[in-house]
């Protein structure tokens, strides 16, 4: 590409063909045309990259990394690294964006320079691309700022901001497993960063059972509160205090005993919504506050925020 584009898309792929195809199709389908397409092959074993260089031969605008497994972070920020537009999006290679995805964004960005980073709503969709139903994100600062510490208030698949924003804050903590984008927007937001989702739906987030794994399930929750104890930890005392490593270390052991009662919660957790299913739900929310303390602490946490967006 002889000019710089406007936008980088980056996308991270391990062992993604299943919905490769059709994740790519949808960027190069953009009414937007000015943008590069970053994919970085995370060491699959699988025909993602021979899918991606497929792709590659038909369209110059594709650029592919490939290199052994390194995980989420790292690859992500050797493709931020890479990159040469103005902006940067992110892109999952199992997920949608809808057309005018970038289009809107861009122009958004564009009208609105004091921002650094956007998102937007999305529609969720099942394994077979299904829309099941649709996540609606909130679109002030105010709103935003009250509900950071009960979840990231942009969707990490719909990331949309200067590479400049990237760059000031380092990328991604890689020694995150989990959540690096959560830790990222909070780390923005302390240091001042303005940061803003838009109404529209520009994003089909892919969602299924199979993803939701025991091990992954506790140890992103546990991750999770780390990252929002060290957000504290800089509120308060402009830095923060704790041992990162040391933390995310203990965070990632995980006892058995923990990975069976989890492993129930999840299945009853994923019942239908029979009378019977929900009485069944409700028993066991209680049984696994007693029996397990990581889900004891997501419960509580689920139900201070529910109440807290409840009153938004």
């Amino acid at each position: 590409m002889e000019n710089k584009p406007k936008i980088s898309v980056i996308m991270s792929v391990f062992n993604g063909q299943k919905f490769l195809n059709e994740s790519i199709q949808s960027i190069l389908g953009q009414t937007f045309k000015d943008f590069e397409l970053i994919i970085i092959d995370d060491g699959s074993t699988d025909r993602s990259l021979e899918i991606a260089k497929s792709f590659q031969r038909k369209d110059k605008r594709i650029i592919i990394i490939s290199h052994s497994n390194k995980g989420l972070a790292k690859s992500l920020n050797i493709g931020i690294k890479s990159s040469q537009g103005d902006y940067i999006a992110r892109m999952d290679a199992d997920d949608i964006s809808y057309k005018d995805r970038l289009m809107k964004q861009y122009k958004f960005m564009e009208n609105n320079q004091s921002l650094d980073l956007i998102g937007c709503s999305i529609d969720v969709i099942d394994e077979c691309g299904k829309i099941e139903s649709e996540k609606k994100q909130y679109t002030s600062a105010e709103k935003i700022f009250k509900i950071k510490y009960f979840q990231s208030p942009i969707l990490h698949i719909t990331f949309f901001g200067k590479k400049s924003f990237f760059e000031k804050h380092n990328g991604y903590r890689e020694n995150l497993l989990y959540a690096q984008d959560y830790d990222l927007v909070l780390r923005a937001i302390d240091s001042g960063a303005k940061i803003l989702n838009i109404s529209e739906k520009l994003v089909q987030y892919r969602d299924f059972k199979e993803k939701i794994i025991p091990l992954k399930f506790i140890q992103q929750f546990r991750l999770t509160e780390l990252i929002v104890k060290l957000s504290k930890e800089r509120q308060k005392f402009g830095k923060e205090i704790s041992d990162c490593n040391k933390e995310v270390e203990r965070s990632l052991h995980v006892s058995s005993y923990n990975l069976f009662t989890t492993k129930y919660f999840l299945k009853t957790y994923f019942l239908n919504d029979s009378i019977f299913s929900k009485i069944a739900k409700k028993i066991s929310l209680v049984i696994f506050m007693l029996l397990n303390n990581d889900l004891r602490r997501l419960i509580i946490r689920d139900f201070l925020g529910y109440k807290l967006f409840t009153k938004s």
